[in-house]
């Protein structure tokens, strides 16, 4: 996952500088990344294993648990496909569903306890063989593929800020307005990037814990460091002499840094909440807890690329913003000399 980060940033700031329009197979290799990462976030099912229909079955008796199974060669018992140590009996009804199914070979389908942990009942049958599958989360299941684009999205913007306070502090130091070009860039494609992760997670929000604004830690801090990036932008338009704007934003860029992984990272893992992680969580969280049933190796890889396409589209937007806000200045210079 860290790799995603990694490359995007590097291929952010190569091959050209910022305010060069960047080459064919740069744009075509961020779009191949974002379509990847939409497709093998919505079209791979979900599924977990045998442990996962116990498991929900103490929470809700009647849920059903899509899992990777085998079938066994008499059509009696299923197999956990990640652990054929474990095994388990299906009912006699079950048997008619599953009966015309080919054997000893990866099928999800939707089961449920019945009598015993040993004994499950057939639900539906998902898919046959599939190629990848997502891991099935208690208590997220199809939802948790928000993570794809939500959890990226809040990466990216810290990403995006840092960007700022870095050519916020060069512009400090050498007092060149193309620095503070792109540290503008940067925090705006951030911002878009912090609303984004707010309105995904709302969106979240309302279909897990059924409202869209609950006040949790972590979106009471994101709505504060949109207030803070708000307040960096007011600042800007305030001053009109560019010297003195460029200087006094790039000041308060610094200082609003600061604040970005305390309240992102830090603050939301001090306190109770709702979100994975938090103070009262068992777990770091769906995508760092060490329990299998919460992250696999595909997961990983899935993720990964969905950081590494974001970071991708940020740096192209950035760039695009700082080749605007370049020609704006460009004209505006000609329009006083004439």
């Amino acid at each position: 996952m860290l790799g995603g980060v990694l490359l995007g940033v590097v291929l952010g700031f190569y091959p050209r500088p910022f305010g060069s329009r960047k080459p064919n197979w740069w744009r075509v290799l961020a779009i191949v990344a974002v379509t990847g990462t939409i497709v093998l976030a919505i079209i791979p099912p979900i599924a977990g294993n045998v442990r996962d229909v116990v498991t929900q079955s103490r929470i809700d008796s009647l849920k059903i648990v899509p899992a990777l199974v085998v079938i066994d060669k008499s059509g009696a018992q299923l197999v956990d496909a990640r652990a054929a140590n474990v095994s388990v009996s299906i009912t006699d009804a079950s048997r008619a569903m599953i009966a015309k199914l080919p054997r000893q070979v990866d099928v999800v389908l939707g089961l449920r306890r019945n009598s015993s942990d040993a004994i499950v009942e057939v639900a539906s049958i998902v898919v046959i063989e599939p190629a990848i599958t997502l891991p099935y989360i208690v208590g997220l299941e199809e939802r948790a593929r928000i993570i794809f684009f939500h959890v990226p999205m809040s990466w990216v913007a810290i990403i995006a800020f840092l960007v700022s306070m870095i050519f916020a502090i060069t512009y400090l130091r050498k007092r060149d307005i193309m620095d503070d070009d792109v540290s503008t860039s940067a925090a705006s494609v951030g911002t878009l990037f912090t609303l984004l992760a707010t309105v995904t997670g709302s969106v979240w929000a309302k279909f897990n814990w059924g409202s869209f604004w609950n006040w949790d830690p972590r979106e009471s801090s994101i709505f504060i460091l949109l207030l803070i990036y708000a307040a960096y932008f007011l600042l800007r338009s305030a001053i009109e002499d560019p010297e003195r704007r460029a200087r006094l934003s790039a000041l308060y860029s610094v200082l609003a840094f600061l604040t970005a992984p305390f309240l992102i990272f830090v603050l939301p893992r001090l306190v109770p909440g709702l979100h994975p992680g938090s103070a009262d969580d068992t777990n770091a969280g769906p995508l760092l807890s060490p329990k299998s049933s919460d992250i696999n190796l595909t997961k990983q890889i899935v993720f990964g690329l969905a950081l590494f396409a974001f970071t991708m589209v940020y740096f192209w937007l950035m760039n695009l913003h700082v080749r605007t806000t370049r020609v704006i200045r460009q004209r505006s210079t000609k329009e006083q000399i004439q």
